[in-house]
């Protein structure tokens, strides 16, 4: 029973590593409020996407804090942090300190991203680490559209509780500080720390490689985030739905995520290296029937085939990092792509307002989106034909 309530506590860490969205479904609400106060969209847009700028500033400093703090106390940091950035905006509105609760919360899972799935590599050994970094990825997504889902329930009471979801994160810390023993958690900390890789210098080819993979999660990510930030919007604009549903979409779209790692192995397997080009092309139709939604029905179609093939691409990324990077290179090739995979989302409110001044017609960064995952397909399919 100990050995259970310590991986449940190990995989908790993971399910709020994508939380910064999870409050997506409450922006309509506070768009029309910050609006009284002469405050535009794109501002209050930008309260969700600054998290992620906050995440890749704590990623940088991740080299500089382990000097001073150990491992246990930098995820116990970064889970207060959470906490705390999370649930201030439910007790203040003025929107600068909203601003900085949301660089707090995204400091704190910056702190916890990486060692979220380096502890799995830690504590775990064999069938037993693959068996559980399968479960790592599924409470990642079950944590986020659980989430979600709350918000939505939540928003029916106005948005500033729907902020209060991240009080989860003090459940976590308890979990953590109750069930990973500090005499363990140290034990194997030093049996890694002990470990003598052979030194690999980052040379040409491994830093294309890292910046290629790191532009494809980019990619995915800003358009699955735009999606996420949207979708809440198109279902109230056309009037095709409620807060409550547009959040329940949302949740969909992430459970997506559990269904897209149960058969990610049986894809590789029928589809090899065109699955990911595959990946690309379904995404980006789905990209365009969210796009000419013009029922609830579709929307929500929509949103569960980008949900499944965004999984799908995130999940090829990260496997090709651990395949073709050298060990001793690993934690670096992965900090170029989580830069991506933040940059992704950071940009994801910003991004879209230039698209549309560039195609100012009813499709506007929809369908931008859409001509970039058809190109990007047509490279990765030039590419595969060429490695025949």
């Amino acid at each position: 029973m100990k050995r259970i309530l310590e991986k449940m506590s190990l995989l908790a860490l993971s399910t709020m590593l994508v939380s910064t969205f999870a409050v997506s479904p409450a922006i309509p609400q506070m768009m029309e409020h910050f609006a009284k106060e002469g405050i535009v969209a794109s501002q209050v847009e930008n309260l969700i996407t600054v998290t992620s700028l906050a995440i890749m500033v704590s990623l940088l400093m991740n080299g500089l804090i382990i000097r001073f703090l150990s491992e246990r106390l930098i995820i116990i940091l970064g889970l207060l942090l959470m906490a705390v950035g999370g649930v201030l905006p439910a007790i203040f509105t003025a929107f600068p300190l909203i601003f900085l609760a949301r660089i707090l919360l995204g400091l704190g899972i910056g702190l916890i991203n990486a060692r979220a799935i380096n502890i799995i590599g830690q504590f775990f050994t064999g069938k037993e680490r693959v068996q559980m970094m399968g479960l790592r990825g599924s409470a990642e997504v079950l944590g986020s559209a659980s989430l979600t889902l709350l918000v939505g329930w939540l928003t029916q009471f106005g948005w500033q509780p729907a902020f209060m979801v991240y009080l989860f994160a003090l459940v976590i810390l308890i979990l953590f500080l109750l069930f990973v023993p500090r005499e363990e958690f140290v034990a194997h900390s030093e049996r890694k720390d002990e470990e003598n890789l052979p030194k690999v210098k980052l040379d040409k080819a491994m830093w294309k490689m890292g910046l290629y993979l790191a532009f494809l999660a980019f990619f995915v990510i800003n358009v699955n985030t735009f999606l996420t930030i949207r979708i809440p919007q198109i279902v109230l604009e056309k009037g095709i739905g409620t807060a409550q549903e547009a959040s329940l979409i949302l949740s969909l779209m992430q459970v997506m995520g559990i269904l897209a790692g149960t058969l990610f192995s049986f894809l590789v397997e029928r589809l090899k290296g065109w699955l990911l080009a595959v990946s690309y092309v379904v995404f980006g139709v789905a990209v365009v029937g969210i796009a000419f939604a013009s029922n609830l029905w579709v929307l929500g179609l929509g949103g569960m085939v980008s949900g499944f093939f965004y999984s799908i691409i995130l999940t090829i990324v990260f496997s090709q990092v651990t395949e073709r990077t050298p060990k001793a290179l690993l934690n670096t090739v992965m900090t170029i792509v989580l830069m991506g995979c933040n940059i992704g989302g950071a940009s994801s409110a910003l991004l879209p307002t230039y698209l549309e001044k560039l195609n100012p017609t009813a499709t506007g960064a929809f369908g931008i989106y859409a001509v970039g995952c058809a190109l990007i397909s047509a490279g990765l399919i030039y590419q595969q034909i060429r490695s025949k």
